[in-house]
């Protein structure tokens, strides 16, 4: 039962330290324990932070490029937020569980929000000259954002206020405060390979479909495909083969470089692929046991960095 859709009356009656709510309807009645609203923990006051203003459509560009890629494993928690570079012209957005790596750029001027101090937008210029300003913030966090950047416009912005542990995003009436992860971020940027040796050009939208199709069939657990990339015919031919089942598909693709077999978690490509969301996408690689890199043709500016699986053949 939904209590919105009925005529409620509520009563607060205090007891002691603590408040008594009772709520009644034609059909129902519900009592609980409330408390004083000056029990209610304060939201912490940054006051010596640094303040700027970031486009929402830049924000909402990165979070979602790269928040599907962070880790679940409480145990890495560093792991299990987004990486933030801001430097005075582009913003950058990281995310790895130790298997994948997204990094998506976009562009940012960073002026300063109406009311803040004008050292603030100075101390971001100037330290973006220099080295980025870098914070992680956590998955949980960065999905309330998207929730609360949804309601804004793209051109709209978004103030964002930050100091040691602790960031504020204004905008739109609304207020998100966060904590920032503690610990060293890895240096992702090292483990992106500076060149390939076999580049395939592919339709996005029907790569991603074959690979739906026979993930179906695919282990469950292992979550195993094989790609074979074959330059002859200038196409990929996808398989699952275990136990109970097996499967085929074959995509078109532009190859230069040898034939190459290599087993990629279907799970890993099918989130990629799509959040890649151009028309065609460029597949980079070197061998069947180095990172592959995934990026858009146009439009976004993302790297997806998918580490290959080893296939073991019966």
């Amino acid at each position: 039962m939904v209590l919105t859709a009925l005529a409620i009356a509520v009563n607060t009656e205090a007891e002691g330290n603590s408040i008594k709510i009772t709520l009644t309807s034609t059909s129902g009645r519900y009592q609980m324990q409330g408390m004083s609203a000056e029990e209610f923990p304060s939201l912490p006051q940054i006051e010596d932070g640094v303040a700027v203003e970031l486009p929402v459509e830049a924000l909402m560009t990165g979070v979602r490029g790269s928040l599907f890629a962070t880790s679940t494993d409480e145990t890495k928690q560093v792991l299990t937020g987004v990486h933030l570079k801001m430097q005075q012209k582009n913003l950058e957005f990281a995310a790895t569980d130790g298997h994948r790596l997204a990094v998506v750029q976009t562009t940012n001027n960073l002026p300063s929000p109406p009311g803040s101090d004008e050292s603030d937008a100075a101390a971001v210029a100037e330290a973006s000259e220099t080295s980025p300003l870098e914070l992680t913030l956590p998955a949980t966090a960065l999905r309330e954002l998207e929730r609360m950047l949804g309601m804004s416009q793209p051109n709209d912005t978004v103030a964002l206020h930050f100091e040691q542990g602790q960031i504020v995003f204004k905008g739109g009436g609304h207020h998100l405060t966060s904590r920032t992860l503690e610990g060293q971020y890895p240096a992702y940027r090292k483990l992106i390979p500076d060149s390939f040796i076999r580049q395939l050009t592919i339709e996005r939208r029907q790569l991603l479909s074959a690979v739906e199709r026979i993930a179906v069939l695919a282990d469950k657990e292992k979550k195993v495909i094989k790609f074979n990339i074959d330059s002859v015919q200038q196409q990929i031919n996808l398989s699952v083969d275990t136990q109970l089942s097996s499967g085929q598909e074959s995509v078109s693709a532009q190859i230069s470089g040898d034939s190459l077999e290599i087993g990629f978690n279907f799970k890993y490509l099918i989130e990629g692929l799509k959040t890649l969301s151009t028309d065609e996408i460029q597949m980079l690689v070197n061998e069947a046991s180095t990172p592959v890199i995934l990026t858009p043709l146009g439009g976004l500016k993302m790297t997806y960095l998918i580490m290959p699986i080893k296939i073991h053949h019966n």
